[in-house]
């Protein structure tokens, strides 16, 4: 009897602990494996949905520091030059510092000094060295992966390298088109070299006149290659010389000597401008602190996310405004309201989205 019952325990024992087969191990490895497939692409959106909201936020920050700033000094920050230079010297995302809790890091810039010597672009002054390489976390979209901090051989390329803090929120700088790229003179936008207009001056009214978008970030150097793919045509500049009809300052005439002017069509643009190129370049928006045009300002000229590069002369250009975000770009009204502009926006509306007195009709237009 005693020797059963111990038969009868071993027995229940053994299907107690009875162990996977190979055959039902692959099956549960299968659908963990199917599980994780079907769950990974749901965290990346969901990753995802959480930087835009941060971009948006960035934005729509910079955006409301502007009404501060116009609130406190009765004008909109522009590209400022210092001395007899008409080359852009502190951002205006610079000036907005003390408006986004950096008043610390603004009392260390000194706008009536120089930001750079020399020239294309020149050496940081000693005083705001370490200014220039400090990060932001407003300046940066978190979905660009490029680097922060960029390397800029100064000089033309013979002299040391300065480093500069990178910067996604560009201002509106007009639609580009014609000679209105050259913002050393007054554009359709909100801001150019030693710009110092008002709010009032919106005609077109805030809420349909963009103030900040966004652009992707450019290459670690100075000077590139020809781009050989996408993600490098946007993020590249083809690069022409610096060779203006009107060398005074400011200038008499816009626009370059030869006369170019943007074509109405953005599509015939790229073969316009190669030929006349010296070559390429990168390092879109390089350095948030200063007034080059090509690092924190942006045109309404092509479409968002355009693959057409960018052109840049000597510190100028057509600039567009670009993201990683799919098929989008953030844009912060004049009025604070942050839109999710479509990449196949009209382009008329997009450009109208761009000038402040233009008297588009956009009241209700798809963004």
């Amino acid at each position: 009897m005693h020797k059963k019952l111990q038969k009868q325990t071993q027995c229940r024992a053994t299907r107690y602990y009875r162990a996977f087969t190979l055959v039902e191990l692959l099956v549960v490895i299968a659908i963990i494996g199917v599980l994780a497939g079907l769950l990974l692409p749901a965290i990346q959106q969901a990753r995802e949905a959480a930087r835009r909201m941060k971009c948006s936020s960035n934005i729509r920050q910079l955006t409301l520091a502007m009404h501060n700033y116009e609130a406190t000094y009765k004008l909109i920050p522009g590209f400022f030059a210092h001395g007899a230079s008409n080359a852009g010297n502190y951002s205006v995302q610079a000036r907005l510092l003390p408006f986004v809790e950096q008043f610390n890091l603004s009392q260390a810039i000194e706008y009536d000094k120089a930001l750079t010597n020399g020239c294309c672009p020149g050496r940081l002054t000693p005083h705001v060295v370490k200014t220039a390489g400090t990060q932001l976390s407003i300046m940066r979209c978190p979905s660009d992966p490029t680097i922060d901090i960029f390397q800029v051989t100064t000089l033309s390329g013979s002299g040391p390298i300065d480093l500069y803090a990178g910067v996604n929120y560009h201002i509106n700088i007009g639609t580009g088109v014609g000679t209105l790229y050259d913002s050393r003179l007054e554009t359709d936008g909100l801001a150019w070299t030693n710009s110092s207009i008002g709010f009032n001056a919106i005609l077109d009214g805030l809420s349909n006149t963009v103030a900040f978008s966004e652009s992707v970030l450019g290459l670690p150097t100075n000077v590139v290659q020809a781009p050989r793919n996408r993600s490098e045509r946007r993020r590249s500049m083809i690069n022409v010389a610096c060779v203006w009809g009107s060398t005074t300052v400011p200038p008499v005439t816009p626009g370059l000597a030869n006369g170019y002017k943007t074509p109405d069509d953005s599509a015939q643009f790229e073969a316009m401008t190669v030929a006349i190129s010296r070559g390429w370049s990168g390092q879109r928006g390089a350095g948030w602190i200063s007034g080059r045009e090509y690092w924190t300002g942006y045109h309404h000229y092509h479409n968002p996310n355009s693959i057409i590069p960018d052109l840049q002369i000597c510190g100028y250009g057509v600039l567009g405004a670009r993201s990683e975000h799919v098929g989008m770009v953030s844009a912060a009204m004049a009025d604070g309201s942050v839109q999710a502009i479509s990449d196949t926006i009209d382009r008329d509306i997009w450009r109208g989205l761009g000038t402040r007195f233009g008297g588009e009709t956009l009241e209700g237009a798809p963004f």
